[in-house]
């Protein structure tokens, strides 16, 4: 039980939701250690971390595009028109 704590407490500190501790430790008896479960839920946490950086990081790069653009191109800027393939044709209308 005193594992149980700790691991809880360590899961707090890194932002391991209770939910998620609760579903992975739903089926391991009170007696025994959540060792392999826990390395799941920390693993599966990891992932979503990871997930949420590359979010992140593609979102600075196109805020540094932005930043750098001064809205002086339509063409040119992915976050007004993201996948344009008309848009490489020029500006303006292209279809009738």
């Amino acid at each position: 039980m005193l594992r149980r704590i700790a691991l809880i407490s360590v899961a707090r500190h890194i932002g391991i939701p209770l939910q998620d501790l609760r579903e992975a430790f739903a089926d391991v008896p009170p007696a025994r250690p959540p060792s392999r479960q826990w390395q799941s839920a920390s693993r599966g946490r990891k992932l979503r971390l990871e997930e949420r950086r590359r979010t992140v990081e593609r979102l600075e790069a196109e805020l540094t595009g932005c930043i750098g653009c001064g809205c002086r191109s339509m063409r040119a800027c992915a976050l007004l028109s993201p996948g344009d393939a008309l848009g490489e044709d020029g500006a303006g209308p292209r279809r009738l």
